[in-house]
């Protein structure tokens, strides 16, 4: 029985749907409460039942956007019926999101940058740092540089930070969260010091979004964000006008999680970043703050 699951897993991950479906079924009169047969036969009859489509979609562009639209209506199912942290789900996701890379890269090959709008950009980064591939996210990332957004700037700083190049990844980590910690995609972030600082957000709230407010404190609190040296007078003046809009906001509205963690986050990035003496008045102001 191992022996065939195995053997219906290599068929997955070869995208050989239904000859995987038919070991599935017979593994499933056996034992029909197996949760991995439950879900392999679940998930290689989702995916046979939609090759024909598949295969008769136009190659590049068309194809690998038709299969990033079905793997997110798979993975939504998926989670539904719990078998997300399963074999047959893992090999699956590897043979759909390589594919997907795949078609994906001939259109931008083919068609060049206009090939991929900011939206498909980045569900494309998205899948590749799914699967590992942060290689080939960084090179679609900035090859469709002129599409840049926050968003995007996760998934690059991700990849950076995970193929060795710290210094860029934590920079772009850094600028990503003070533009908007809320499009931080916790869920795919695999990097150490990271995970970290997102489990030490989970022990203190369940909220995905009060998570996603934490992580960039702690991370200036552990000083992981600490530029190697201090930045522009330019920038922490930036930083300064939007610590102070802040400020404003939350005495007028009584403040809420989220304001006080952005008012905390821009305060110790000043604190950590500017020069004492040249940016005295934002170094007095943030050090009120925290």
């Amino acid at each position: 029985m191992i022996q065939k699951s195995e053997e219906a897993l290599t068929y997955l991950s070869n995208g050989e749907f239904e000859t995987a479906k038919s070991i599935y079924s017979v593994l499933l009169d056996r034992d029909p409460e197996d949760l991995a047969t439950i879900s392999g036969f679940y998930i290689s009859s989702f995916w046979d039942h939609r090759l024909d489509l598949i295969l008769k979609t136009r190659e590049g562009k068309e194809r690998g956007k038709l299969l990033l639209q079905l793997f997110s209506d798979f993975e939504t199912e998926v989670r539904k019926r719990g078998f997300q942290n399963t074999d047959s789900f893992f090999v699956t996701q590897d043979c759909i999101l390589k594919e997907a890379r795949d078609h994906l890269k001939l259109a931008y090959q083919w068609e060049g940058s206009n090939a991929l709008d900011k939206e498909l950009l980045g569900d494309l980064a998205r899948s590749l740092i799914k699967i590992q591939d942060y290689t080939m996210a960084i090179e679609v990332l900035l090859y469709g540089g002129n599409k840049q957004s926050p968003a995007l700037l996760y998934y690059l700083a991700e990849s950076q930070v995970m193929t060795g190049n710290e210094r860029e990844g934590i920079e772009n980590y850094r600028t990503a969260f003070l533009n908007d910690p809320q499009l931080f995609p916790l869920t795919i972030v695999r990097w150490p010091p990271m995970v970290g600082l997102i489990q030490k957000a989970a022990e203190l709230t369940e909220k995905e979004e009060e998570k996603k407010e934490l992580v960039p404190v702690f991370a200036w609190k552990s000083g992981l964000f600490t530029p190697s040296s201090k930045k522009e007078e330019t920038t922490i003046q930036i930083w300064y006008a939007e610590l102070k809009r802040l400020t404003d906001s939350k005495e007028r509205s009584g403040g809420n999680f989220r304001l006080e963690a952005r008012i905390e986050q821009f305060a110790l990035a000043i604190l950590h970043s500017a020069d004492e003496i040249r940016s005295r008045d934002a170094v007095l102001f943030a050090k009120n703050l925290v």
